[in-house]
């Protein structure tokens, strides 16, 4: 038997996407053990993490498996949405994590086991879809190593890995559609783009892929792409303005947008060009000059990585169009990665920017490894140069004294739970005194189901502002802890680092 046909009988045999997934597997373990071997690996312990969005995700994740969503309400200073209880990017975020979390289940590590299986499922659809070559696929996998903070993303508890989940998943149809129409596969990447679409408004885009690459031959399914489209952006819209509690101020600017609704196209030009320009400022003054001169910040990596991937994806498109071969696919590439980059620096502000441009250069290597492969292998040659990789690397890992004090809280809070009869969420509820010295990795104690208020210590301290929640969790001696005592609360559980505090009349 020639190779060719022991190939071809693998992949009929159904063997490919085991293969693939077990090449993924064992390449996020490589990459793992690599990256973080400075650090007491086989501990790994997300409460001990610095980033506080992981608690939240966490906890209402858990919710969403013990209860279908959490009793308590999730929201910041004492906001909840109008519909539900889920706090911010909305309740599809959490149901969609619960897929993978009916395996891993929701102890503090939950979000990073969702992610890796979230990671393997990606890559054995994109692999599948376009048809990689194992050795392309190790160039993918190298690239994305040696570039480093695309998949650092994945070896944490944040939701970014499952946009590349749907990224990859995308990618991988749309290629498989290039080639020949199914409606398997047009399916996945309709279902792709609409949750992308629903969980981060502006990867509405990915719907190019289908409408451009169908429209010649097939139109119907190309405007079955364009209605879906619409009802996507429908859909975020719904879960923004009715299932999704706003944060403590609004971080968007639609200001550009506002004045085009108005009529004065001028002025909205103006201001965005204005915009543009201080953002691009920021961007020099605050991550590509540093980096220039060996202060690796993740801004200025990232900025610069995407850049890079930017230029090439350009070069290539030029070569192909010279060359009269297709060019549709590519010209989807630069206009998803431009248009968002666009619309991202106008709405955002430049320090909230590095996980966005993270999330765009993740695409570009994916999308490079379809269409330009040597051109890959060229961004790699070059992405080798930089010594930013090389920078000391450490995980979260088990703090015993930290984990006796979170079963103390967690005990305490299991207890009146289990005592509280009120249907009302806000008896359900706890609400955090952020940036007061407490921990929010203590926030883990929360069993599951109840619902997280994360507040600022000022909002809180403040008595003019009403306290919704049932409990309280705040350090010893803040301004929180003044006001609580001042109006009768009652200390329910006190450790080391926190006092947690119950309202004096329950269900009030």
């Amino acid at each position: 038997m020639n190779t060719a046909t022991w190939k071809s009988r693998l992949s009929a045999g159904g063997l490919r996407p085991v293969l693939c997934a077990v090449g993924a597997a064992l390449f996020l373990l490589v990459a793992y053990i690599l990256y973080f071997h400075r650090t007491d690996l086989w501990h790994l312990w997300l409460p001990a993490s610095a980033n506080n969005d992981e608690v939240i995700y966490n906890r209402q994740l858990a919710g969403v498996l013990s209860s279908g969503q959490p009793e308590g309400v999730y929201g910041y200073n004492e906001g909840r949405a109008v519909v539900g209880h889920f706090g911010g990017w909305g309740p599809v975020l959490f149901f969609l994590y619960a897929i993978p979390g009916l395996v891993t289940g929701s102890g503090v590590n939950a979000m990073f086991w969702c992610n890796l299986l979230f990671a393997v499922a990606g890559w054995v659809l994109f692999a599948c879809g376009t048809r990689l070559s194992a050795r392309r696929q190790l160039l993918v996998a190298v690239t994305l190593f040696v570039c480093w903070y695309p998949l650092q993303e994945v070896f944490s508890g944040t939701s970014e890995p499952l946009q590349f989940f749907l990224l990859l998943a995308g990618l991988g149809a749309a290629s498989a559609l290039q080639r020949r129409f199914r409606v398997g596969w047009f399916l996945v990447l309709a279902a792709a783009c609409a949750l992308t679409t629903v969980t981060r408004a502006y990867t509405v885009l990915l719907w190019l892929y289908p409408i451009v690459l169908l429209w010649k031959r097939h139109r119907r399914w190309a405007l079955v792409s364009l209605a879906g489209a619409v009802l996507s952006v429908a859909g975020y819209l719904v879960v923004t303005v009715a299932m999704t509690a706003a944060f403590f101020t609004q971080n968007l600017d639609m200001q550009a947008f506002s004045l085009l609704a108005e009529g004065k196209p001028v002025q909205a030009v103006v201001y965005g060009c204005t915009k543009l320009g201080t953002q691009l400022a920021y961007l020099w003054r605050e991550g590509i000059a540093p980096a220039a001169r060996g202060d690796f910040r993740e801004l200025g990596i990232t900025a610069l990585l995407l850049l890079l991937l930017l230029v090439v994806q350009v070069v290539g498109l030029v070569q192909d169009a010279r060359a009269r071969r297709p060019v549709a696919f590519q010209v989807c590439t630069l206009a998803v990665v431009v248009v968002s980059l666009l619309g991202l620096l106008e709405m955002y502000e430049m320090y909230a920017m590095a996980r966005h441009l993270i999330m765009l250069a993740f695409f570009l290597v994916a999308a490079l490894a379809c269409s330009h492969p040597r051109a890959l292998a060229v961004c790699l040659v070059l992405v080798i140069l930089l010594p930013y990789h090389w920078q000391t690397v450490t995980l979260p890992t088990y703090d015993g004294t930290m984990d006796a004090q979170l079963q103390t809280v967690s005990a305490a809070l299991a207890q009146r739970e289990d005592a509280q009869q009120s249907d009302d969420p806000w008896a359900h509820t706890l609400a955090y005194a952020f940036r007061d010295e407490v921990f929010h990795g203590y926030l883990y104690a929360v069993p599951a189901g109840m619902g997280i208020q994360f507040d600022q210590n000022t909002y809180l301290a403040d008595i003019n502002n009403p306290i919704h929640s049932q409990y309280v969790m705040t350090s010893h001696g803040s301004e929180t802890e003044t006001r609580l005592l001042a109006e009768g609360w009652q200390a329910l559980v006190s450790t080391e680092d926190l006092i947690v505090y119950e309202r004096p009349e329950t269900g009030a």
